[in-house]
């Protein structure tokens, strides 16, 4: 087995062997998840193609299989599925049990100042294709789902994103060389700003915000 899948296996099992437990049950959810990841998944995999094809970032052969859909290790087409089924468990558990940080704050005014710091972040910085891609996607699904959707509870958002931070930083980590010397995924350092979570670039944050806010609004839209 090697080592990016390895990654994707053991981030996914505890997940998937306690949607099973009796105070949890999120196995009951599992007939939406096939829409809902997909759905969520589709843009950010033709992001990947794109960006894959045009050297912005790129796969170590030696820590991925051999089998790719077009110019993606199988793994990375995985990991669009895996990663947000552990976070649409998480937030699954922490809805059921009411368990949230935030409850007084009003988000909208921090969801705007954000889109607003993104913007700023755009304008007065040097153009970085991933930098640029990344912060505009995210200023446009944040924007959209505050203008139009208004259906995401974001203080449980928020929650879920600080609480998935420490695994967030361990597999990213894993995956861009913090663990055993191991780089799985490369980064063109012209294409980014050059600010890193150790090992991990600045723009892998919001990426992932935008993906978990993604799998969210769909997961609302079918959870009916």
């Amino acid at each position: 087995m090697n080592y990016y899948l390895s990654i994707l296996l053991i981030s996914i099992s505890i997940p998937f062997i306690f949607s099973f437990h009796k105070k949890i049950e999120f196995y009951k959810k599992f007939n939406i998840l096939p829409k809902v990841l997909m759905f969520s998944a589709l843009p950010f995999i033709i992001w990947d193609f794109i960006f894959t094809e045009i050297g912005i970032w790129g796969f170590n052969k030696l820590y991925t299989s051999n089998f790719h859909i077009y110019n993606l290790p199988i793994e990375e087409i995985l990991f669009f599925f895996f990663i947000p089924f552990c976070c649409l468990f998480t937030c699954h558990v922490m809805d059921k049990y009411e368990f949230t940080f935030f409850k007084d704050i009003n988000f909208k005014y921090i969801n705007y100042l954000l889109i607003f710091s993104l913007f700023m972040t755009l304008i007065f910085n040097d153009f970085r294709l991933y930098t640029f891609v990344c912060f505009l996607s995210c200023i446009l699904v944040l924007s959209i789902e505050n203008i139009f959707i208004k259906k995401i509870d974001y203080d449980l958002f928020y929650s879920l994103f600080l609480v998935i931070f420490i695994p967030f930083f361990f597999v990213n980590g894993a995956l861009t060389g913090l663990f055993f010397d191991k780089t799985v995924v490369w980064y063109n350092v012209e294409a980014i700003l050059g600010f890193r979570i150790v090992t991990i670039p600045i723009e892998d944050l919001f990426y992932s915000h935008q993906l978990i806010l993604t799998n969210l609004i769909f997961f609302k839209k079918y959870d009916c």
